[in-house]
Parts: structure tokens; C-alpha cells; sequence
């Protein structure tokens, strides 16, 4: 069975300023956090290295270049709460081999990126995971549904096939984040996902959002940032 879809909206109690970060990390193994492109400033640019730009100046539409300035600009605030840094410019973030996004000189905290449209899922976790947002919108899903995975995973009652591919195809990218993978030979696997698993949300009943760990209980929380918030947060550090 596929992992129950836990409802989920933006209200009082799944809000987020940034100063109640560290409550959030203290009370759980992994948050998640969703943002909104809104948030985004022409000011943020003084939080990314010099390398951070240059990588920002490559990217194409400007939709995808103010994706990344206010994903790695709202981690490394995440961060700087975190790890208790008076200043977010003194966050490093670095790549491994493998791609996978790391903070200098702290190998126990871990992260996942993902974005669909002006929403972005920035999760930071106590242990390695992988993670997915995806809006449910109409797709070119032929290989999907026709793959041993998809057929192997029944839709639940009520669930409609566009949801069903969706929250299929979350899970698939979540855990090739996991394990450094390719999701699409996943495909091909009627059981695509040992070793793995999950919680996933639908969220506003608009997207889904999935999170994929080792085996193991994970005490996740998804939240959304408050971007009536953020201006103060971004003057104060």
C-alpha cells in the first residue's frame, strides 16, 4: 500500500516565523519547510557567495534563477538557527560527489530541495532522506502508469488517476534522493522502494509533498513559512 496521504493546509497551526525554527528542530527529526516565491527579494543576493551567483546567472527562466537564491537564502537562515550563527552569510553551504547539498563542518545535519511552480520544500533533517513536492496537475504519465511500480500500488478509494500518478511519482523522487539514484529505472521495479520510507502530504489539495528516510521512525513536521515575517528575519541576521 501506498502511504496515506495526511491533509494538510497553510493555517495558525502549521505556520513558521523564523524564530521558531529552532523550537521546530529541537521537537522533531526532520522539518520541512514550504515557501513561496513571494518571498523573494533583489537584497537576498548579499547572502550568496561569490560562486552561489555565478551559478544563479546561469540558470534560465528568471523564474528558476529566483528559485535559487531564495532556496539556498531561506536554508541558510533555517541554519543559522540551527547551528546558532549570529550571521547567515557565515553559512557554507558545499556539494558532495554526489550532489547532495552539505554545511560545512556539520556531516549530522542533513537537507533536501525540491520546487514545483512558485512553491519551494526546503527540508532539513537529523538523518539522510529525500524528498519531493509535486503540484497535481495533468502530465504526460504514459511511462509512469505503465510501469511495474505504478501497477503495483493500486489507487485507494476515492483517489483519482492524475493524484495517483503524482504521489507515485513523489515517492519515486524522494527516494532516489535518498539513495543518490536515477528515479526512472525505479520504474521498472515492482517494488521500487526497499529499504525506504515515507510520509506524504497533500497539500492544500493542490500538490503533494513526500518524505523518504531509512528505515527507522522518523518525528517529521511540515510548516510553511510566513512571509509576512521574513523582512524582519532577513534585517535581523
Amino acid at each position: 500500500m501506498l502511504p496515506p496521504l495526511r491533509p494538510w493546509s497553510r493555517d495558525a497551526d502549521t505556520r513558521c516565523a523564523f524564530g521558531d525554527v529552532t523550537s521546530f528542530w529541537t521537537a522533531h527529526d526532520a522539518v520541512s519547510f514550504l515557501v513561496d516565491l513571494g518571498v523573494y527579494r533583489p537584497t537576498l543576493h548579499a547572502l550568496l557567495t561569490r560562486d552561489e551567483k555565478e551559478r544563479e546567472r546561469r540558470f534560465r527562466p528568471a523564474v528558476s534563477q529566483r528559485r535559487f537564491v531564495v532556496s539556498r537564502c531561506v536554508l541558510k537562515r533555517v541554519l543559522a538557527e540551527i547551528l546558532s550563527e549570529e550571521r547567515v552569510a557565515d553559512i557554507v553551504l558545499a556539494r558532495n560527489a554526489d550532489g547532495r547539498i552539505r554545511v560545512d563542518g556539520r556531516p549530522d545535519v542533513y537537507m533536501s530541495l525540491s520546487y514545483s511552480g512558485r512553491s519551494i520544500a526546503i527540508t532539513v533533517g537529523k538523518r539522510k532522506l529525500g524528498s519531493d513536492l509535486e503540484g497535481v496537475r495533468p502530465v504526460r504519465d504514459a511511462k509512469i502508469a505503465a510501469s511495474p511500480a505504478y501497477r503495483s500500488y493500486p489507487p485507494p478509494r476515492g483517489a483519482g488517476h492524475t493524484q495517483q500518478v503524482i504521489h507515485v511519482w513523489t515517492l519515486l523522487e524522494s527516494c532516489a534522493k535518498l539513495f543518490d539514484a536515477n528515479p526512472y529505472p525505479l520504474l521498472d521495479r515492482r517494488t521500487p522502494f526497499p529499504g525506504a520510507e515515507f510520509v506524504s502530504y497533500c497539500v492544500d489539495r493542490r500538490a503533494i509533498f513526500s518524505l523518504a528516510s531509512e528505515p527507522g521512525r522518523l518525528d517529521d513536521v511540515l510548516v510553511w513559512l510566513d512571509p509576512e515575517n521574513t523582512d524582519h528575519g532577513w534585517r535581523t541576521r
